[in-house]
């Protein structure tokens, strides 16, 4: 698992996951509008070097985003990335604690 953060520009999860740009975009776009992440947990808005006094910034996204990405588009490099992640999830010692915080979610089914 990294040690740092990491924060990634679509045209590099475009590159990485071997799909056009827009498709990167539109899969975001869909999970803010679905209320699946919020834009305030996992975008990052950073000046865009050279012209931060006209206020130019780079969207970059969090391993959050990324990974979740992972299990919404239909690309074999994603799916490699998702394995990838989760077998290094799995790595841990045995004997270490791992501690799940689920958020206060009504699970009961919404009728139309």
């Amino acid at each position: 698992m990294p040690i740092n953060d990491v924060w990634m520009t679509k045209e590099e999860i475009s590159d990485m996951f071997g799909l056009p740009e827009a498709t990167i975009f539109r899969a975001i776009r869909a999970i803010y509008k679905n209320k699946e992440l919020y834009e305030h947990e996992t975008l990052e808005k950073i000046p865009f070097p050279k012209h931060e006094k006209q206020g130019w910034t780079i969207d970059v996204y969090n391993l959050d985003m990324i990974l979740y990405l992972t299990y919404k588009l239909p690309s074999r490099n994603a799916q490699i990335f998702r394995r990838y992640m989760m077998n290094k999830a799995y790595e841990r010692n045995p004997y270490e604690h791992i501690c799940i915080i689920v958020d206060d979610v009504d699970f009961t089914p919404k009728t139309k």
